[in-house]
């Protein structure tokens, strides 16, 4: 008979992305994930494979599940304004929660990384590609019920909106608290609200 796991694969990629979100990809040593992990050298290997294998399967399973989670809202009916502002509130939620932040984080360890790992590159652009179609569905939308004048364009708009979002990433990690995300977040969506129809 096979033999069965002694672990529950999901918090061990929950333990994962919090590990590589608080050191980086680099920063992060075998010992630190079998230690953070509690799991052994041979079931880390046989489970994930090498600690590549493992930052990159963290990776996207974070991102998956957070890019769903985004364009489920992004789907949601109403007013376009208030619901991109109530996606940005959504983030510095997160943000500025000690234990999602961790996990967050490995986002910002997966973009240092990129540039050395291609299939990770890759992985990154498409997900990019996805989130701006996304916030681009919505701000067309916007134009449609007259939230947005008819000038603006959509797709820099949506490109702008992503990266604001990840940039918000970067500047927790950098120490800024909810006051200053929030104060962030007010002036980069003022470019949006300058944009709507009077």
């Amino acid at each position: 008979m096979a033999r069965t796991k002694a672990f529950d694969t999901t918090i061990v990629l929950h333990r994962a992305m919090k590990t590589f979100g608080s050191r980086g990809y680099e920063g992060t040593t075998l010992p630190d994930l079998l230690q953070e992990l509690g799991i052994a050298r041979q079931s880390l290997y046989d489970t994930y494979g090498t600690k590549r294998d493992l930052f990159i399967l963290a990776v996207k399973h974070y991102m998956d599940h957070k890019t769903a989670d985004l364009l489920s809202l992004l789907e949601q009916s109403g007013e376009v304004l208030p619901l991109i502002e109530q996606i940005f509130q959504k983030m510095i939620s997160v943000l500025t929660d000690n234990e999602l932040a961790q996990e967050c984080f490995i986002i910002a360890s997966a973009i240092e990384y990129a540039p050395h790992d291609t299939e990770l590159h890759q992985y990154l652009q498409d997900n990019n590609a996805q989130i701006e179609a996304g916030f681009y569905r919505l701000l067309e939308r916007a134009v449609e019920q007259g939230e947005l004048g008819s000038e603006v364009n959509l797709t820099a708009m949506a490109q702008y909106l992503v990266h604001e979002r990840t940039a918000l990433i970067f500047t927790t990690k950098l120490g800024a608290d909810q006051a200053k995300l929030n104060t962030i977040t007010e002036i980069a969506l003022s470019v949006l609200y300058a944009k709507r129809q009077h």
